[in-house]
C-alpha cells in the first residue's frame, strides 16, 4: 500500500505573493518613472531611476527578460532625451553607457542565480532519494491502526535531515518510533540508519518498549566510538495494543498530542534522556507512561521542526490551534492535513528545519471504514499519477 509520507509540499499564499511582488516591482518602477516624467516635464527628473530596472528584474527573472528590460529602459531613456532639448549630450551618453553595463551585469547575475537554483534543486532531489532509501513506506493500515503522516524537508537547505520514523507490527503489538538526529548531511543519515536498524531488531525481540530505547542508545554509542562523531538523537517510542493501550517512552523528544472528536491536548511525558547520552546522564530506569487511545481518537507525533516553526514575526506555530477543528480524531489523514496546511500558512512555505509528523488513529467502525476505503483509493490514484509522470514501474 502506498506510503502516507508522500504528502504535498508546503506552500502558503505568502510565498507566491512575495514572488509576484518581486516580479512586478521593476515594471511598476518603470511605469511610475514614465508617468512622473511626462506629468512634470522638467520639474522632476526620474529618468536615472531607469538604470535600476534591469538589476531588479534579475532578482526573479531569467537573463532574456533582463536584457529585454534593459532594452526597454534604454529606449525609454532615448525618448526622454529626444523630448528634452535641454538635456546634455555628455550626460545622456553617460547614462546610456551606464545602463548598458548595468544590464549586462544583471544578465550575468541572473544566469548565476538560475544555475545556483538548479544546483540546489538537484541536490534536494538527491537528498530526497537518499531519504526515501533510508525510510521505508508505512502502510495506511497496520496493527489495527490507521496511519498517516508527512515528512517535509527544510526549504533553505539541500542537505539530508536527520528526522526518522518507523512503524512495525510485532508480536507485542504495533511499535512506532519518531525521532530526530542532531545535525544534517550524510553523517546524520548514517546515524539514522544505525538507529532504525536497532529499532527494527529490538522491536521484535524486546517485550518492554524501554528496552528498545536502550538498544537504540547502545547502537548510537557504538557508532560514536567507531566514528568519533558525537551526535545524539531524540526519539519517542510508542507501543500500541489492539485494545488501545499505549505505552510511551520519551527520549528527549517533543511530547505527542491526543486528538479526539472534540478537542486536542498535549500529553505530558517525562522528557527523558537523549539517545547516545544514556551512559552519561541516565541514572534511573527510563519511565514508561501508559495511556489509552479511545476508539475514534488519534495520537499525533511530531518533530521540533513542527513545534518550533516560525513565521515572519518570529512567532512559533500554534499546533493546538491547527488541531482545533471538530471531529479530526477519527481520521488520521484529516489530522495530518490540518497540521500540514496550518504549518504552510504559518511559515509561508519556508521551513527552517525539517518537519515530520506521524498520526495513529484507532478505528471506531462505521464511517471509519468508508474513510479508509476512500483514502486507499486516493493513495492508489496518486501512485498511478506519479508513475505516469516519472515513467517508473509500480
Amino acid at each position: 500500500m502506498p506510503s502516507r509520507f508522500s504528502g504535498p509540499l508546503l506552500g502558503g499564499p505568502g510565498e507566491s505573493t512575495r514572488v509576484s511582488r518581486l516580479r512586478l516591482l521593476p515594471w511598476l518602477l518603470w511605469a511610475v518613472t514614465v508617468v512622473v516624467e511626462f506629468a512634470t516635464g522638467s520639474d522632476i527628473r526620474l529618468s536615472p531611476v531607469l538604470a535600476v530596472v534591469p538589476p531588479l528584474v534579475a532578482i526573479a527573472h531569467g537573463w532574456r527578460t533582463v536584457v529585454a528590460s534593459g532594452v526597454l529602459a534604454w529606449g525609454t531613456q532615448l525618448v526622454f532625451v529626444w523630448l528634452d532639448p535641454t538635456s546634455s549630450a555628455v550626460g545622456s551618453l553617460t547614462r546610456f553607457v551606464a545602463m548598458t553595463g548595468i544590464t549586462t551585469a544583471g544578465a550575468i547575475a541572473s544566469v548565476a542565480r538560475e544555475r545556483g537554483e538548479e544546483r540546489i534543486r538537484h541536490m534536494r532531489s538527491l537528498a530526497g532519494g537518499v531519504q526515501q532509501a533510508v525510510l521505508r513506506p508505512i502502510p495506511a493500515l497496520i496493527g489495527g491502526y490507521r496511519v498517516a503522516g508527512f515528512y517535509q524537508a527544510a526549504e533553505s537547505d539541500a542537505r539530508v535531515g536527520g528526522d526518522f520514523y518507523e512503524a512495525l507490527e510485532t508480536p507485542f503489538g504495533l511499535r512506532v518510533v519518531l525521532g530526530d538526529v542532531s545535525g544534517k548531511g550524510l553523517a546524520a543519515v548514517d546515524a539514522t540508519v544505525t538507529l532504525l536498524g536497532a529499532f527494527r531488531e529490538a522491536a521484535y525481540r524486546e517485550e518492554n518498549p524501554e528496552a528498545i530505547a536502550h538498544w537504540m542508545d547502545l547502537a548510537l554509542s557504538r557508532r560514536q566510538e567507531a566514528t568519533g562523531d558525537r551526535r545524539f538523537a531524540t526519539a519517542l517510542i510508542v507501543q500500541a495494543g489492539p485494545d488501545g493501550l499505549l505505552r510511551l517512552v520519551n527520549c528527549g523528544h517533543v511530547p505527542p498530542w491526543y486528538v479526539d472528536g472534540d478537542s486536542a491536548h498535549e500529553l505530558r511525558l517525562p522528557s527523558g534522556v537523549l539517545l547516545g547520552l544514556f551512559d552519561h546522564f541516565l541514572t534511573d530506569p527510563l519511565p514508561t507512561v501508559s495511556r489509552t487511545l479511545a476508539p475514534g481518537s488519534s495520537l499525533l507525533l511530531v518533530t521540533d521542526g513542527v513545534t518550533e516553526a516560525r513565521d515572519d514575526r518570529r512567532e512559533f506555530f500554534d499546533l493546538g490551534g491547527a488541531l482545533g477543528e471538530q471531529g479530526l480524531g477519527r481520521n488520521p489523514v484529516a489530522v495530518k492535513d490540518a497540521v500540514l496546511t496550518g504549518l504552510g500558512h504559518h511559515t509561508g512555505g519556508r521551513l527552517c528545519d525539517d518537519a515530520a509528523a506521524l498520526v495513529l488513529a484507532r478505528p471506531d467502525g462505521g464511517v471509519q471504514e468508508v474513510d479508509a476505503v476512500r483514502d486507499v483509493v486516493r493513495d492508489v490514484r496518486d501512485t498511478l499519477h506519479e508513475a505516469r509522470c516519472t515513467g517508473r514501474e509500480i
